[in-house]
């Protein structure tokens, strides 16, 4: 069925510019009453004439007592027309959002279902966003399970102290990163996040110098290893990655990204490794792992030079 376009705009088009000029005085000045519409067919009473309207594709069709040269609507006419277009807009457009969201889940799957059916691209478009949707809601998940087992590690080391010793019990820690793993090639951005997250609490507990064994640090380096692999998996913005490598290794204290530069190399990529570069060369003095990095910058720089080399010698070949 074809659409047909009732605005203000297509009035105009329709009507001579002498015409829908007196039809916009007679609405301004209220001489448009009795305005009733139903379908495609308004009547309204203008200037004390009756006047009856009908839409059609190409224009509008006005009757009144007018006659105008050139058979094109009369200003009547275009008048109801244009109060009927003005009534419109004035209406509050209903809250989809807000009504949708009032009804049950089955109906609105029902409903998308009916409509993706004979829309092979849309029913493609709903089914990858459910799925996005489903692995995201599933790292949520993960977050809340390793924000709750992360609050029990931190308050047992700041219960015991700085001098006393603990051996935290780091397997639900390593079951929630597991899960997290399975996670990756659904959600690797998501993902990513999650680990950063999880290697700064980590970092926050090991501050408190009283957890003893290798458990929380091999979780550490399993969450940096997560890491790396959803940056690759992924779409990580390169400046901030960069910024974050840098950083994270110079105050971090626990040996966190410190050779990540070279690590993190096929991400980073030139644009990558220019920004950290730069990071480096506003360091000053001596400073924890600044040399570690400016070593991994420099073999990170080095086998960039050695791949260009070696693509070369391909094209030559």
């Amino acid at each position: 069925m074809a659409t047909i376009e009732v605005s203000e705009n297509a009035l105009r088009r329709a009507a001579s510019g002498e015409v829908f000029a007196r039809a916009v005085q007679l609405v301004d000045a209220g001489k448009v009453g009795d305005l009733r519409a139903g379908g495609t067919v308004m009547s309204a009473i203008v200037a004390g004439i009756p006047v009856s309207v009908r839409i059609l594709a190409g224009g509008i069709e006005g009757r009144c007592e007018c006659v105008v040269s050139g058979g094109g609507p009369c200003a009547h006419a275009v008048a109801a027309a244009l109060a009927w277009v003005r009534e419109g807009e004035d209406e509050d457009a209903p809250d989809l959002y807000g009504l949708l969201r009032l009804q049950s889940r089955d109906w609105l799957a029902s409903r998308l279902a009916d409509l993706a059916a004979g829309d092979p691209a849309l029913a493609a478009l709903l089914l990858a966003e459910a799925e996005d949707a489903e692995s995201s809601e599933a790292v949520a998940d993960l977050r809340d399970g390793l924000e709750e087992v992360l609050d029990e590690l931190e308050e047992d080391a700041a219960r015991r102290g700085e001098y006393a010793e603990s051996y935290p019990d780091c397997d639900p820690l390593e079951d929630l990163l597991e899960e997290a793993e399975e996670c990756l090639d659904d959600a690797p951005d998501a993902v990513r996040e999650l680990a950063d997250h999880v290697i700064t609490r980590i970092e926050g507990v090991l501050d408190y110098e009283n957890c003893f064994g290798s458990d929380l640090t091999e979780a550490l380096e399993r969450a940096q290893e997560l890491h790396l692999q959803a940056c690759r998996a992924g779409s990580p913005d390169v400046p901030r990655l960069a910024e974050r490598l840098v950083t994270g290794a110079l105050e971090g204290g626990w040996g966190v990204f410190t050779d990540g530069i070279a690590r993190y190399a096929d991400v980073l990529g030139p644009a990558g490794l220019a920004r950290c570069r730069e990071l480096l060369a506003r360091q000053t003095g001596k400073r924890h792992g600044l040399e570690e990095l400016r070593a991994s910058l420099a073999r990170a720089e080095k086998g960039l030079a050695q791949e260009s080399l070696a693509e070369e010698a391909d094209i030559e070949s």
